[in-house]
């Protein structure tokens, strides 16, 4: 399918024409889609219901429109990260402009949508975040060359935040000390809470990936910290690796540390992480005073 940077798309909103299926093909967080067999270029309706999770698109071969929104009204944060194999996934995003009729002339109202291109990934793509208002309409377009091999699979991790919630900033964005009442709400509800050490800290462009042993696991809801391979000497100890921003500059710090945060885009993503001597004496304060909401610690 040849990519068009603008088109008029309001034929796809009106009518339903061969080649594009209207119904909504993801009502859970997680899905999986895919286009047709026998090589017609579908366009495909996703909309997902929840405010995290991943579209799995296989063979990708004609374009999604998928429609983000969170369940309240209120600016919100919503990001993507794209990550497409044996194909190369255009993505834009749709900007709606309604055109005024006039009934003297019998000129009906017309809606218009147009395409605005927000970047090309192919492999393991960047985040990409847009803050909004309201839902926001993204078209994924896929181009497959003559040497591209192999089934042509895309994987879409979508994350939407409410930019008003003090704690669930977004942690690639920001780079901050959490605040008291932070640790304590992140200990209590973030997705992974581990005292561990730091093993070793790499940089890509603009991601710091960081080792991690545990020492002693709170809780997780996914195997962010797993067991490492046969023949590691301490066979109790979990690893894993956690990412933050490159911009925030963490540095290889010795001692022991409170690592928290959540698993966001498909990866888990540090968001509070004081050195523990610190984190005893918050918890400490919060147990004397009732303050803590959670019955692990």
């Amino acid at each position: 399918m040849t990519v068009i940077t603008y088109m008029c798309l309001s034929v796809l909103l009106s009518v339903s024409l061969p080649g594009i299926l209207s119904q909504n093909l993801c009502s859970q967080c997680d899905c999986t889609i895919s286009d047709p067999d026998g090589g017609d270029r579908a366009i495909l309706n996703v909309k997902p219901r929840c405010e995290e999770g991943r579209v799995t698109w296989l063979n990708a071969y004609g374009a999604v429109r998928m429609e983000l929104a969170t369940s309240t009204a209120g600016d919100a944060r919503l990001c993507i990260r794209v990550q497409s194999d044996n194909v190369n996934t255009v993505v834009s995003q749709e900007t709606v402009t309604e055109v005024p009729g006039n009934y003297r002339l019998k000129i009906l109202d017309d809606v218009h949508v147009r395409l605005s291109p927000l970047f090309t990934t192919r492999g393991q793509g960047k985040e990409h975040c847009i803050s909004a208002s309201g839902p926001v309409h993204l078209y994924l377009e896929t181009e497959r060359s003559d040497e591209d091999v192999g089934v042509a699979r895309v994987n879409v991790h979508y994350d939407i935040e409410k930019i008003s919630n003090s704690l669930r900033y977004s942690p690639m964005e920001e780079c901050r000390p959490c605040s008291d009442a932070e640790l304590l709400k992140a200990y209590c509800s973030s997705d992974f809470v581990a005292i561990g050490t730091i093993d070793d800290i790499n940089h890509d462009n603009d991601v710091s990936h960081i080792q991690v042993s545990v020492t002693k696991m709170i809780s997780q809801i996914e195997s962010v910290f797993q067991k490492p391979a046969a023949g590691w000497t301490r066979p109790h100890e979990l690893k894993g690796v956690v990412h933050a921003p490159v911009r925030c500059g963490i540095r290889h710090g010795v001692g022991q540390f409170l690592f928290t945060g959540r698993v966001r885009l498909g990866r888990p993503v540090l968001q509070c992480a004081p050195r523990y001597e610190q984190w005893k004496s918050v918890l400490e304060i919060a147990r004397n005073n009732e303050l803590l909401e959670c019955s692990y610690g």
